[in-house]
């Protein structure tokens, strides 16, 4: 069978049913031109932008064999072999997004002026991106290094050691990174940066250990100094003559900032025309044995939300005092301290009296531990709510049905009773019909025949007179439903 291709299929007389269409793949319009600042500008693959990247993926076939299996045969036996793996291709940005090459290098930065040091050795990351082969580099933060570090190249395409752009093949261990002026010396990458390498047939060396400048030696120097302990006799000797800790307070502080005994309590404000019983949540910090104060306003309690009703600061027992700057320095003594705290108990603070009622439970759990005494179980300090007496219901009037009567009862606008939709889907147009008669009657009326209409869909009663003739009486409708 002869093919097309290599064909000239302009020398082939165009006969009637002789014609070889043209095997076009593509349709798409193709765009060559941009809008730049107001400028068109055309676009061409290769010089103004780069064809979009694609890698190879193994298709992933189903390892099963087509046919019937045995009644007792399970399909593990009968897994196909793998064979030759078949490929496709895949944009890079979806396959190998978050694949990202690591390595480790420095370089040498001159330092002038200094009598310590005549260069510093700065070490870098160099972060390579697989997806969009764009890079970034970021220098590793030393202590009291005295200079800024951080991001040293922000991520993009760098320039390769010829022309075009940096690859991933161009990285290797041992090699030398010139970057903007800057030449990085590449001394170690990560496993899975090495592993990848391994997979594509070029090892990386083995890692390259980076030589200490004089500002590393001297920081090892500084941190591996012994540093002389002080005695217990000379912490006694200083405290007994008034010195001891410019911060005396360091070590509580240390041990423990942010735990905070936290207690419910309330208090009966009888300043109020209406009694009221008002929720607060008293913080006691733990670090500097400072109290706060705040208040738990219910719902729609009429109040304005200041939820702060004490500062965190010392404060002292009993009636809230004005203290200035000329009065004398208050005592420790005299200041609230965990032990005036009890589930159960009451406290004056700032002139009013709080009854504690609960505590959290990081709150017990030290005092069980750090007081060892153990917290009384939560008390109820919910007011009794008052009962409103149900008023009686007026007596039925007859007038209407029992609902009619109860709607104006329930509502000022009386609203119409809400029908048994149930019952009148299953009993609609379904009557009982009764035969009757008077009882005791008149004698002119002992011949009268009446009907009883029973309507079962709303349970009413309807009564009605058929006429007979030469009864001389008005027959028809005797009782409306």
């Amino acid at each position: 069978m002869m093919s097309t291709q290599g064909l000239d299929l302009s020398s082939i007389p165009n006969l009637p049913g002789y014609g070889i269409k043209h095997k076009k793949g593509n349709y798409a319009r193709s765009v060559c031109f941009e809008l730049v600042n107001g400028v068109r500008i055309e676009q061409a693959e290769g010089t103004t932008f780069e064809k979009p990247k694609f890698v190879k993926v193994p298709i992933q076939s189903g390892g099963r064999r087509t046919g019937s299996m045995g009644q007792s045969t399970t399909q593990e036996d009968y897994t196909a072999p793998l064979g030759d793996l078949l490929y496709t291709t895949a944009p890079a940005w979806d396959v190998l997004d978050r694949h990202v090459l690591r390595f480790y290098g420095h370089f040498q930065e001159a330092v002038v002026e200094a009598n310590l040091e005549n260069f510093r050795t700065r070490h870098c990351c160099v972060m390579y991106y697989l997806e969009d082969d764009t890079c970034h580099i970021t220098e590793r933060k030393q202590e009291n290094s005295g200079m800024p570090q951080g991001q040293l190249i922000r991520r993009h395409r760098f320039p390769g050691p010829s022309d075009g752009y940096l690859g991933w093949q161009d990285l290797r261990i041992g090699d030398e990174l010139h970057i903007y002026g800057r030449v990085i010396s590449i001394t170690e990458c990560d496993n899975w940066t090495r592993q990848y390498y391994e997979e594509a047939d070029m090892r990386q060396e083995g890692a390259i250990p980076p030589d200490q400048d004089d500002f590393e030696l001297s920081q090892v120097k500084i941190a591996g100094a012994p540093k002389q302990p002080r005695t217990y006799e000379k912490v006694y000797h200083e405290v007994k003559i008034g010195g001891g800790h410019i911060n005396k307070d360091m070590q509580q502080f240390m041990e423990w900032d942010r735990k905070v005994c936290r207690f419910y309590a309330v208090f009966d404000d009888l300043s109020m025309p209406q009694f009221e019983r008002r929720p607060f949540e008293i913080l006691f910090f733990l670090a500097d044995d400072t109290v706060e104060i705040r208040e738990k306003y219910p719902l729609n309690c009429g109040r304005d939300p200041f939820a702060i009703y004490f500062r965190r600061g010392p404060l002292k027992r009993g009636k809230a005092e004005v203290h200035g700057p000329l009065d004398r320095h208050r005592k420790k003594e005299d200041m609230v301290s965990l032990e005036d705290f009890a589930v159960g108990g009451t406290t004056e603070l700032l002139g009013q009296r709080f009854y504690i009622y609960d505590a959290d439970q990081f709150t017990r759990a030290y005092y069980a531990d750090e007081l060892e005494s153990a917290l009384e179980p939560a008390q109820d300090v919910r007011l009794p709510e008052r009962t409103v007496p149900r008023p009686k219901t007026p007596p039925y009037t007859g007038y209407g049905s029992w609902e009619d009567s109860m709607g104006s009862v329930h509502h000022i606008m009386p609203k119409p009773p809400k029908p048994d939709f149930v019952k009148l889907f299953k009993y609609d147009g379904k009557i009982l019909r009764f035969t009757a008669q008077l009882d005791n009657p008149k004698p002119e009326d002992a011949d009268r025949v009446f009907i009883l209409n029973y309507h079962l869909f709303d349970d009413t009663l309807s009564i009605h007179e058929p006429p007979q003739r030469n009864m001389g009486i008005m027959t028809g409708k005797f009782l409306e439903k």
